[in-house]
């Protein structure tokens, strides 16, 4: 009964230090360069040339689907030897349409030929940029890491775009699976972010990009919590036990964190994940294998006590998804972090309704997981900046 005994010292300490607390992949292969066809039939038999200015205004009319065409035209008539100037600003601007008409791919071709032919130019940091979105739009996760490492090289940049660039690295990086390159480029984004606040050499314009940084690398100790087993014998189970409660407590603390940006999309995704985290210790505890040599009363015995010392883990879950849902509706605002909170609260009220009726056993898992988690989720127009971002943004 060694463990038991850990468990409920661990617990005691955790649940005392929460207190007050608010809420591999492998080498992406070169991306081959975008090529247009030729155009059929002799000159003289083609239709009358197109401009730059037609495709212009096409995108800037909000008609992607005419601009591809005109974009696509104006490139095949162009020559691929000369005309630098027409070419300069055609690459870009197809891209940008194929990007607003969701062809991620092609949009992606279409910026690494611009690279490839204008390698030295003014705007290469925004190009690299603007594909390594583009990239993590379809998941190629370690090519978008990598457009965004060399776009930091790129040039000068604020600290706001600093920011951007290794929050948007460093969320590839996690979804990667490279957690420990992932947690280096998130924490300097976070740094940079303190070091202009402190010097007060730049006022950000909003704080998006500094608690989508502080969610990755919650979320990147939050899937290492998760990824611990608690396995016989006891002496393994007092070990991961430590541990599991080592990352809790990180987690936890980088959640918090978050929630301190003060981005409301960010807020409310932290809140959730920090009301899940407990979810999960408190399914990790209940589902952890139980010594053979407990006969069926000792059992009965074993869960009861379990449960009454696990409860204040699922209070603690209840009371975090609470606050989370009265800062959303007194902000007036819902995405599917908010909703699913919901869902999350009533489960964990009805565990806690079901009162002696479950106890001596194990309750199911609270914590599903299949389905994409909310931040794979579509979310609102408001909140696409997380890949593509607006055209005056970088």
């Amino acid at each position: 009964m060694a463990c038991m005994r850990l468990s409920w010292l661990m617990l005691a300490g955790l649940l005392a230090g929460c207190a007050g607390k608010s809420v591999s992949q492998s080498p992406q292969e070169p991306t081959p360069v975008f090529e247009l066809p030729p155009l059929p039939g002799p000159p003289e038999a083609r239709p009358s040339a197109v401009t730059l200015a037609e495709a212009k205004a096409a995108l800037a009319a909000g008609d992607p689907a005419r601009a591809v065409a005109v974009y696509a035209r104006l490139l095949a008539e162009v020559p691929q030897g000369g005309a630098d100037q027409t070419l300069r600003e055609a690459y870009p601007g197809f891209a940008r349409a194929l990007e607003q008409i969701g062809d991620y791919p092609a949009a992606v071709r279409m910026y690494t030929a611009y690279l490839q032919r204008f390698p030295n130019a003014d705007n290469r940091a925004e190009i690299l940029a603007r594909r390594g979105a583009c990239q993590a739009e379809v998941g190629e996760w370690s090519a978008s890491a990598a457009s965004f490492a060399e776009a930091r090289k790129a040039g000068q940049m604020l600290a706001s775009v600093q920011v951007e660039m290794l929050a948007r690295e460093g969320y590839a990086l996690h979804e990667a699976g490279d957690d420990k390159a992932a947690r280096e480029r998130l924490g300097e984004a976070d740094a940079i972010f303190r070091k202009a606040q402190e010097d007060q050499s730049e006022r950000f314009s909003n704080y998006y990009f500094v608690g989508m940084a502080r969610f990755y690398l919650a979320a990147s100790y939050h899937r290492a919590f998760r990824n611990i087993e608690l396995k016989l014998p006891e002496a393994q189970m007092e070990k991961d036990l430590a541990r599991k409660l080592e990352l809790l407590q990180k987690a936890q603390e980088a959640y918090n964190e978050c929630v301190e940006a003060r981005h409301i999309y960010w807020v409310s995704a932290a809140g959730f994940q920090l009301g899940s985290l407990f979810e999960e210790f408190y399914d990790a505890l209940m589902h952890a294998p139980v010594p053979d040599w407990l006969d069926e009363n000792q059992r009965t015995i074993y869960y009861e006590e379990l449960k009454k010392q696990a409860r204040p883990v699922v209070t603690k879950a209840i009371w975090v998804f609470e606050q989370n849902l009265e800062v959303a509706r007194k902000l007036g605002y819902e995405n599917a972090f908010t909703e699913q909170t919901q869902e999350r609260l009533t489960s964990l009220q009805a565990i806690l309704l079901a009162g002696d009726a479950t106890w001596g056993r194990p309750d199911p898992r609270l914590v599903p997981r299949e389905g994409p988690s909310p931040a794979q989720q579509d979310v609102s127009a408001s909140d696409r900046k997380l890949f593509v971002p607006e055209p005056t943004y970088l």
